[in-house]
């Protein structure tokens, strides 16, 4: 059983708000805005190879520990 609060979904849709916010004011400016007035640098990054390493990520919280 699922229990909606009113402060819960005031905050939902508030979240929700600001991201579809966002997402308009960055689709309008890029719409809008000329690549040809912009210099833009490309910066080329290399990938470098790992070997025989190993990554761990504890995923435990605090008290656990």
């Amino acid at each position: 059983m699922i229990i909606l609060y009113k402060k819960k979904i005031l905050l939902t849709i508030g979240i929700i708000s600001v991201f579809i916010f966002t997402y308009m004011i960055t689709a309008y400016n890029m719409s809008n805005t000329k690549t040809d007035d912009i210099d833009v640098e490309t910066v080329q990054t290399v990938a470098l190879p790992v070997n025989n390493k190993i990554i761990i990520l504890d995923a435990r919280s605090w008290s656990s520990r």
